[in-house]
């Protein structure tokens, strides 16, 4: 298992990416659908790791055939790891709908973008362990498996494999040289198209919203490193039906020139204090809406590393998730 660990640190762009085994979840306790009740089944879930498995209720395809931009990629999308946490070559991009029990559900409903710098995705860290924890508190999730940058046979030797994907990520790692982590992101070829799916998304869960018992106009966005770009892309950034009603940025935030946009939704956003990602970037979001008088909310964790998602660490890191509820609660994005 810590060569597995060792193995995933360093591919991944986010260097400290934790993968272990799955824990044992507990079952929570049967809440009745009242605003008291959804109250008291967050302070009940205290922290992370409580959170019973879930299986989507669907899993569906963001775009008819081949996604727009990308059609021409041929490259297989495949696990980069043994455990299948992580994947590479995503070039279908689909959206997975994680529903929570009726009798807790507040109509609420989270995008849940994961990381890795735009070559591949912390799929369940950063995305259906997000998405089991979120609808554990009484909020629907979808989570995004969006387009990332195409990995070749980077070892020439006839096939695709983690060690293709680690010598790219070490590739991507000496962009961060930069004085910006996010100009270094929106600088790649590619990361266009994962903004472009994340728009779709809200507008998917937008129009069947009905379906799914969300509020068309409660329907928010969270992400981690790579998926907070596209997060925070999507709150400056996005059509009128991929607007965004919350932002949850964690451990991402934007270039030092962001300014909060006229339609700007209440952001949450939280990072260790010596984040790989330069806490800077989530400072400089947290002032443009602080300076616009708008509702925002910044943590910083100071015995933490970038990547710690729905991981329980044992730190105070792993309060992100109940703080970020209490902030949607303050600003009624959930009552």
């Amino acid at each position: 298992m810590n060569k597995l660990k060792n193995n995933v640190m360093k591919i991944t762009l986010t260097l400290m990416m934790v993968v272990a085994m799955l824990i044992s979840c507990g079952q929570g306790t049967e809440i009745k659908n009242t605003q008291d009740n959804q109250l008291a089944l967050v302070m009940n879930a205290a922290g992370l790791g409580n959170a019973p498995k879930m299986e989507p209720v669907e899993v569906l395809n963001l775009y008819e055939g081949k996604a727009p931009g990308s059609e021409s990629w041929t490259n297989v999308e495949a696990p980069a790891n043994e455990s299948g946490d992580i994947l590479f070559n995503i070039s279908t991009p689909t959206l997975a709908v994680y529903l929570p029990d009726p009798s807790v559900a507040t109509g609420s409903a989270m995008v849940v973008c994961p990381g890795g710098g735009f070559h591949q995705l912390s799929y369940v860290y950063e995305g259906t362990k997000v998405a089991e924890e979120l609808c554990m508190r009484g909020i629907a999730a979808f989570v995004l498996k969006y387009r990332t940058h195409p990995i070749g046979d980077e070892n020439a030797d006839g096939k695709v494999d983690a060690q293709d994907l680690l010598i790219k990520s070490n590739k991507v790692m000496g962009s961060l040289t930069r004085e910006s982590a996010t100009a270094a992101c929106l600088s790649m070829e590619y990361t266009h198209l994962a903004f472009q799916d994340a728009d779709r998304a809200i507008s998917m869960v937008r129009q069947h919203a009905a379906k799914w018992g969300v509020n068309p106009d409660k329907i928010g966005i969270v992400g981690f490193s790579a998926g907070a770009v596209t997060s925070m892309h999507q709150v400056l950034e996005h059509s009128e039906a991929g607007k965004p009603n919350f932002g949850g940025i964690i451990y991402g935030g934007w270039t030092h020139d962001v300014k909060a946009p006229a339609d700007a939704v209440p952001v949450f956003l939280c990072a260790p204090v010596n984040d790989i990602f330069y806490p800077e970037e989530s400072y400089d979001v947290y002032m443009a809406w602080r300076e616009a008088k708008l509702p925002v909310e910044l943590h910083y964790y100071s015995d933490s590393q970038h990547g710690f998602g729905a991981f329980p660490m044992g730190k105070s890191s792993d309060m992100w998730i109940d703080e970020m509820v209490h902030f949607m609660r303050d600003t009624e994005f959930v009552k």
